[in-house]
């Protein structure tokens, strides 16, 4: 361990007084150094949660059960009281995963969370109108990643959580985790998961490594590749927040980074993983930083890369 690589990184957290809580980095598939600022614990991850829902997709997809290519309507033939237009009859598995849909807002925004009845998030989606040819705008949505997990779920026999652990969890020796669930018992996709940082940043390591983790291939790595890759473009993602590293494209639920060919996952409140093929690193943050989340991702730019 060399955690004195991490001590410009623990100077600048204390000065712009960011909440990072713990900080791990790999590189060449080990750990080479950690902080805690806090005990670690599993978290929830927020959206870091999208990509963990992408590789189940691509490993659904290896094993025969959908293609990328197939019409997302064709598996909700209950959807009813939805005004079906062309667009909507064009959407694909890969306008999900890319959050190409075509919406122009994201559906989830119009749950309502404190309803105690069962409601599914599925009928929001064919509610918003699809307004955009699918694949050519992105709009940051929620409800394609629900979507996903909720077709793991009717097409695999297993639901999100259940088809990782079997799939991922168990071979990264992780403990079956918590995921929140929908009102209708589906986990959310794009939120819910919780993990500790050494957990997550196992994940992140099976990414950089295209899917293999001591000999076994988990995740295909044509999937990997593509979904590090860029799918759609992110030019006019414009939220109060948005900086370079919101701009370089969108993969399939992963955001690509300002620095050259690497690539993040990304949740709220400060929770990356950020991917570094070029420097064969990972680097994990677990935060709960409500004001300035994009501060903790350029700690990475700002006090680590030339280090790696």
């Amino acid at each position: 361990m060399n955690n004195e690589l991490l001590n410009d990184l623990v100077l600048s957290v204390k000065s712009q007084n960011l909440h990072v809580l713990n900080v791990i980095v790999r590189q060449d598939g080990n750990i080479i150094a950690k902080h805690d600022f806090e005990e670690e614990k599993p978290t929830l991850l927020y959206s870091v949660s999208k990509t963990f829902t992408s590789m189940a997709v691509g490993i659904a997809i290896n094993e025969g059960y959908f293609k990328i290519s197939d019409l997302v309507i064709d598996f909700f033939p209950d959807i009813q009281h939805v005004p079906i237009n062309e667009y909507l009859n064009e959407m694909t598995i890969h306008d999900l995963l890319c959050m190409g849909t075509g919406h122009a807002e994201c559906p989830v925004m119009k749950a309502d969370w404190n309803n105690g009845k069962e409601w599914d998030i599925s009928q929001l989606f064919f509610q918003e109108p699809v307004i955009f040819k699918p694949g050519t705008h992105f709009t940051y949505n929620n409800a394609s990643t629900y979507m996903l997990s909720k077709i793991i779920s009717s097409t695999t026999g297993s639901n999100l959580n259940e088809y990782l652990d079997e799939k991922i969890f168990r071979h990264l020796d992780i403990p079956k985790p918590k995921w929140d669930t929908c009102p209708i018992g589906i986990p959310q996709g794009f939120s819910g998961l919780y993990l500790t940082a050494e957990q997550l940043s196992r994940f992140g390591q099976l990414i950089l490594d295209k899917g293999m983790w001591k000999g076994k291939q988990l995740i295909p790595s044509s999937y990997i590749e593509q979904a590090t890759s860029v799918q759609i473009k992110t030019n006019d993602f414009t939220p109060y927040f948005a900086t370079a590293d919101h701009h370089q494209g969108y993969g399939y639920q992963i955001w690509m980074n300002s620095y050259s060919n690497s690539y993040r996952m990304d949740g709220l409140y400060g929770q990356y993983v950020v991917m570094l093929p070029e420097k064969n690193a990972v680097i994990t943050y677990i935060s709960d930083e409500p004001q300035n989340m994009t501060g903790v991702l350029e700690l990475t730019w700002d006090t680590l890369i030339e280090k790696l």
